[in-house]
C-alpha cells in the first residue's frame, strides 16, 4: 500500500490518455492496419514496461465514445514523456489521440492482484 504525501509532488511522472481516433474500429471491427498498430502498440507498451518506464496502463471496456485507455509512465522531463508518448506506433500511426499530463499517484494499493496476473517473461 502507497500513501503519498499531497505536498510532495513528485517530479518524472505523468498520465497519459489514448483515444480511438476512429469509433468503428470499438463498434465495428480495426481495419488490417489498425490491428497492425493495435500489435506494435501493445508490443511497446510491453518493452516500456520491460525497462521500467511504464509504471501502470489500463483501458475502459465500453464500445463507445466515452473509451479511452491510460498509462502512467516515469520520465526525466515533460519533454521526454511527450516522445515517449508519441512514439507509440499507435499514436504515430493515427489509431489513437494521445493527451499527456503531469501527475501524482497518491493511494495505491497492491497490484496486480494475483488471480488476474499474467506472465509474459
Amino acid at each position: 500500500m502507497h500513501i503519498a504525501d499531497p505536498r510532495q509532488v513528485p517530479a518524472g511522472v505523468f498520465l497519459y490518455t489514448l483515444r480511438p481516433l476512429r469509433l468503428a474500429m470499438l463498434t465495428e471491427g480495426p481495419t488490417p492496419e489498425e490491428q497492425a498498430l493495435a500489435g506494435q502498440h501493445w508490443e511497446y507498451s510491453i518493452d516500456l514496461l520491460k525497462r521500467g518506464i511504464l509504471s501502470f496502463a489500463g483501458r475502459t471496456t465500453l464500445p463507445d465514445a466515452d473509451c479511452f485507455a491510460i498509462a502512467v509512465i516515469r520520465a526525466g522531463s515533460e519533454r521526454e514523456a511527450d516522445s515517449i508518448m508519441n512514439a507509440d506506433p499507435a499514436v504515430a500511426g493515427g489509431v489513437f489521440t494521445a493527451k499527456l499530463y503531469p501527475f501524482q499517484p497518491m493511494l495505491m494499493g497492491e497490484w496486480p492482484a494475483k488471480e488476474i496476473a499474467v506472465s509474459y517473461d
